[in-house]
């Protein structure tokens, strides 16, 4: 009995880890989830029995007014713990690569009424990352339903090559772009002992700030961030 049930397993895991759309699926599926967006990409490679490489990765603008994309990469490479794939309630990738991400920040300018009694109004932007409103409006974090089952992850380690920002601020009729530092961070995800990936945009977005050489730019910047 014992045998067979070995045997049993090892057919589940086959089926599951060494069919390579039922592994594309499964991955794209969990990926979108943590981000909390559509995922797409042009191909995708597994080299057993624990990396994967990703062509092409594009996350997609929910609702997009100047890019049809948040974030595309030219090439991913993840090596995962394939123990915490198969076991664990945390998903646990050893490394991660990014080459050549291109990250897509649209600026709106919105007009906020500031007294309903009279007409004055205020100046809030919103972007398509979510992140402004936040600050602008001072939204609460977003509390989630308690599940049953939680499934997290955490990077161990992450590398980020030649990135570049293209942001489109509604107010100023040209996009500019912004080569950004080459990143190395240890420890990020949505796990509660790793830094939460958001966190990660935060830094990031500094980095654009202090890279920006238009004045004009930099103060939205600096109003729409609080750097």
């Amino acid at each position: 009995m014992k045998k067979v049930l070995v045997i049993f397993i090892l057919i589940i895991i086959n089926i599951i880890f060494f069919n390579k759309q039922l592994v594309e699926i499964y991955f794209f599926y969990k990926f979108s989830n943590w981000v909390e967006k559509k995922v797409i990409f042009d191909e995708f490679e597994i080299k057993y029995p624990n990396i994967i490489s990703i062509n092409g990765l594009k996350i997609i603008n929910s609702r997009p007014i100047y890019y049809e994309s948040i974030f595309q990469a030219e090439k991913i490479n993840i090596n995962f713990n394939l123990k915490s794939l198969l076991f664990n309630e945390l998903v646990i990738i050893n490394e991660l690569k990014i080459e050549k991400p291109k990250f897509f920040l649209e600026l709106i300018e919105k007009n906020l009424k500031l007294d309903e009694s009279t007409e004055n109004k205020g100046i809030v932007y919103e972007d398509n990352i979510g992140l402004a409103q936040k600050i602008n409006k001072n939204l609460p974090d977003k509390i989630w339903p308690k599940k049953n089952k939680d499934i997290n992850f955490l990077i161990l380690k992450s590398y980020l090559t030649d990135p570049t920002a293209f942001i489109k601020v509604s107010s100023i009729p040209n996009i500019f772009e912004v080569s950004m530092s080459d990143y190395k961070f240890v420890k990020i995800g949505n796990h509660k002992d790793s830094q939460h990936y958001k966190k990660v945009l935060e830094i990031m977005l500094f980095d654009i700030f202090a890279r920006v050489n238009d004045i004009n730019k930099k103060k939205i910047l600096k109003r729409i961030y609080k750097f």
